[in-house]
């Protein structure tokens, strides 16, 4: 139940005997929602286990009791009840329940959150409290999520998706615990939200994002460069995800492609149609016809 539900771990129970356990779930745009309890217990997500089928997902686990914790990325995190930590599925993890236990798991992919994320790999087995303010925003929002009777449409459903994944990265911005980098560190998350934020700018620009997290830009490059790709690479990555995402978004179905790259910061509808088929091989339009 556990491999069809999330991925495929290994399991340990800690006696033997009755065994009583359940996984309710509910889909919230690109999110799954799942409320857990079962007896106590140990699971890891062993190299064998990923190549079975991959998990290019991040889970989030929050235990409703005490006695649970979580190992990634040589990090050890112990949990109390509210508390919350992120782990990649694509990577080995280890979970640890020592009493029978009750928790609400967010199943996030990949494309969603690393974006969000200054440093994913620092990100995982990092313990976020619920009693700090972003923390309990998060916290807050996982259960209304879970135990919650409302529903969202599409365009609501990724709405709410877009805004969770930015509240969880600045959640667990704020706790990494990197003592030499993490000043920088910092400082790269927020310029990673302020572009986030303004994607739909025309005028973004590196001299505008360092003018408002309060650096240089010429320091503003050097954060970028120890990520990845550069500021314009990264800006113009993200723009077409977004474009690509939303030319399958039914909600927008009446919008044109040229209001849709508008829409996303494109001036240039001849440039956008070139970036798109380099990055996904088709044009706008054959992404829209395709998935019609």
């Amino acid at each position: 139940m556990v491999w069809d539900a999330f991925v495929p771990v290994s399991l340990k129970r800690k006696q033997e005997g009755p065994f009583d356990g359940s996984v309710s779930a509910r889909r919230v745009g690109p999110l799954s929602v799942c409320h857990i309890k079962s007896p106590a217990q140990s699971v890891s997500r062993t190299p064998g286990d990923i190549a079975r089928r991959s998990g290019d997902v991040f889970f989030l686990n929050m235990p409703l009791c005490d006695g649970t914790g979580a190992t990634q990325d040589g990090r050890v995190a112990d949990l109390a009840k509210g508390d919350f930590l992120i782990v990649d599925g694509a990577r080995p993890f280890e979970l640890e329940f020592r009493r029978p236990f009750e928790q609400v798991s967010l199943m996030v992919p990949h494309d969603l959150l690393a974006p969000y994320l200054a440093a994913p790999t620092e990100a995982t087995a990092v313990r976020v409290t619920s009693a700090s303010g972003v923390g309990g925003l998060v916290s807050a929002a996982l259960r209304s999520l879970a135990f919650g009777s409302g529903s969202f449409d599409r365009h609501a459903a990724r709405a709410v998706a877009d805004q969770l994944a930015g509240l969880i990265s600045l959640a667990v911005g704020t706790v990494q615990a990197r003592p030499r980098s993490a000043s920088r560190g910092l400082l790269l998350q927020s310029a990673l939200d302020e572009v986030e934020r303004s994607l739909g700018d025309p005028d973004l620009s590196p001299s505008l994002v360092a003018r408002r997290i309060g650096v240089s830009t010429r320091y503003l490059h050097q954060l970028f460069a120890d990520r990845g790709p550069s500021f314009g690479r990264w800006v113009l990555i993200r723009r077409l995800e977004r474009c690509h995402r939303d030319l399958a978004d039914p909600a927008r179905a009446h919008w044109t492609v040229g209001d849709l790259a508008c829409h996303h910061g494109f001036t240039d509808p001849s440039y956008f149609g070139r970036a798109f088929k380099a990055r996904y091989g088709i044009t706008p339009r054959e992404r829209r016809r395709a998935i019609r």
